[in-house]
């Protein structure tokens, strides 16, 4: 039987710390039961805790080897179990990419990263070339062929780390978190590039994943977790369509399932799809047909002015990085008034993060001028610029270092000099609207990736600045996390807080930001509000983004009487409503 089988774990439990002598195990996978067939694509979504990165970590047979931890029941990878055969015996036929790319990123150059698999192998040069050369091109790495890693953008570290893994051509792919990071067509390039091994050479996939759009679209299986145990298993199609029942389990669903299920509540209706194409034909039905030759898109809002009292001001940027011929950034100018929501968006090494790490002294501009709150920023330390602008990186291990979640939270406000009353205040403050209380005497080390975007979040809300530039604040959040940030970010932009957002999330750009600003090569290639630029679909192209799907369906059915205009899920549903005649 188990040689029918890549991926078998039966009985399956973890606890980690190990329980001391007379101590319950705290299970973080409990009484876990998985089989996956040769070629099949199986997909983990669950909340920030659901144990989705542990359970990776068992199944490729790292976990207890590498990391401690007490193990029940067994793994079986390709029919060998885990227990016996440690990593390094799995090395041929399971390939793992960590959530974190740079944790397994190490190399000086980005053709050295995906050679290092290929010798440890031991394979002839010229089968190593030509899979080097195969994997850097699949992945549109080979212009970056001879760049160090650490200089690479977040999503290019991602592709880099998928790059090498796929090169070593393992039976089982075990992915977790592989879209973050991401832009929109290098997102779809990936899965693509997935899709296509898996159907040429029996590749088997196992991938946690937050983006449903992604898991709708590829995998077979779709399975849930919940406090490591099992709560849901059903194909995507089936497991979406449940949309209150995955939102108490932490779990976003597809936009146009959430869709779906907004417009049957409101209309009483019975419709069921998950992709533009699917939700065009339905919704097409009951409108009356129109002349499409004579349907025109709505005029475009003009970009937003040049406002006095600004926070932000960046006047013919230029930057670039030591040993590079081409400039990271060429000429930006960019005005952002304050209290203004500003998205940046763009393709992975636009130059997008270059640009914000301005702001904050992280960087000083070779060529031009930045200056934040009036204070021209090459002229003030980091730490003095920090009481002007909260910045959060895009990984957030490179700003947690303390060792509790309380003093990690606690840092930014006592160093802002105010009264231990006050920094109290704010950390239990922070504390509670990141649902970080219970953990607060607890190492961030050894929490999830969420629980640790989540303190970086909690910290920046306790030093409470002017100016918030928020860099990938998404990436590894689940549902709740989500809904939390943006109703927190929704909040300070109400009480008046320059916000700037870098982001691949689309949806969100267009649901929460007041101007969307496009960066391409180091430029700025377009700036607006978001229902004028979501027109301009030949510069989101050649920008790599791509259109969120109720916009786009908004945009397809407007031969048949919708405005297209419509950038939100409520925006669409009340439109709607209005056309076909509520209740009817």
């Amino acid at each position: 039987m188990e040689t029918q089988t890549s991926v078998l774990a039966e009985g399956l439990r973890f606890a980690y710390p190990p329980p001391a002598p007379g101590e319950v195990a705290a299970w973080v996978i409990d009484g876990l039961d998985l089989r996956l067939q040769p070629g099949g694509w199986l997909a983990i979504m669950g909340a920030s805790d659901a144990g989705k990165t542990t359970l990776c970590l068992l199944l490729a047979g790292l976990a207890p080897h590498l990391t401690d931890g007490t193990m029940e029941g067994h793994v079986v990878v390709t029919g060998r179990d885990t227990r016996q055969h440690p990593p390094p015996a799995l090395a041929d036929t399971v390939g793992l990419l960590f959530q974190e790319a740079e944790a397994q990123l190490f190399s000086p150059t980005v053709e050295a990263e995906v050679a290092w698999g290929l010798e440890n192998l031991g394979l002839p040069p010229a089968e190593m070339q030509q899979r080097i050369d195969d994997m850097l091109a699949l992945l549109r790495l080979e212009h970056l062929r001879h760049r160090t890693p650490t200089e690479l953008s977040g999503g290019e570290k991602k592709r880099l780390a998928l790059a090498s893994v796929l090169a070593m051509q393992p039976t089982v792919l075990i992915l977790d978190e592989p879209m973050g990071g991401l832009d929109p067509v290098g997102r779809q390039e990936v899965l693509d590039a997935l899709s296509r091994l898996r159907h040429e050479g029996s590749v088997t996939i196992l991938m946690t994943e937050s983006d449903p759009e992604a898991v709708a679209a590829f995998a077979d299986r779709l399975v849930i977790l919940d406090q490591g145990r099992i709560a849901l298993e059903a194909s995507p199609r089936d497991l979406f369509r449940q949309v209150e029942r995955l939102a108490a389990l932490g779990v976003s669903v597809p936009q146009l399932a959430q869709l779906a299920a907004v417009l049957n509540r409101r209309l009483g209706s019975a419709f069921d799809f998950i992709s533009v194409d699917e939700a065009q034909a339905n919704l097409q039905r009951p409108l009356t047909a129109k002349d499409a030759a004579g349907a025109e898109a709505p005029s475009s809002p003009p970009a937003p002015a040049a406002l006095a009292g600004s926070s932000v001001k960046v006047s013919d940027l230029w930057f670039w990085y030591e040993q590079e011929s081409t400039p990271a950034l060429r000429g930006v100018n960019l005005n952002v008034p304050t209290g203004q929501f500003v998205a940046l968006v763009g393709a992975n090494g636009s130059g997008k993060t270059t640009l914000v790490k301005h702001l904050n002294g992280l960087l000083r501009p070779r060529r031009g001028g930045v200056s934040v709150g009036g204070q021209d920023t090459s002229q003030c330390s980091v730490g003095e610029l920090a009481r002007s602008v909260g910045f959060l990186f895009q990984h957030p291990e490179q700003q947690i270092f303390s060792a509790t979640v309380q003093k990690e939270v606690a840092f930014g406000p006592r160093n802002l000099g105010l009264s231990p009353e006050e920094v109290d205040a704010r950390v239990e403050s922070a504390l509670a609207r990141f649902d970080l209380s219970a953990v607060a005497e607890r190492p961030p080390a050894i929490l999830s990736y969420g629980l640790r975007r989540r303190i970086t979040l909690a910290s920046l809300a306790a030093m409470d600045p002017p100016v918030l530039v928020l860099d990938e604040p998404t990436v590894g959040l689940d549902a709740p996390g989500l809904r939390e940030t943006f109703q927190w970010l929704a909040e300070l932009h109400a009480r008046g807080r320059t916000i700037l957002l870098v982001t691949h999330d689309m949806a969100l750009a267009a649901e929460y930001a007041e101007r969307i600003v496009v960066v391409h090569e180091g430029q700025i290639l377009g700036d607006g509000l978001p229902a004028g630029l979501f027109e301009q679909h030949e510069l989101l192209a050649r920008a790599s983004l791509a259109l969120p799907p109720v916009i786009a369906l908004g945009q397809a059915l407007r031969p048949f009487g919708l405005l297209g205009d419509c950038l939100t899920v409520d925006a669409f549903c009340q439109e709607y409503a209005a056309l076909v005649g509520e209740g009817s």
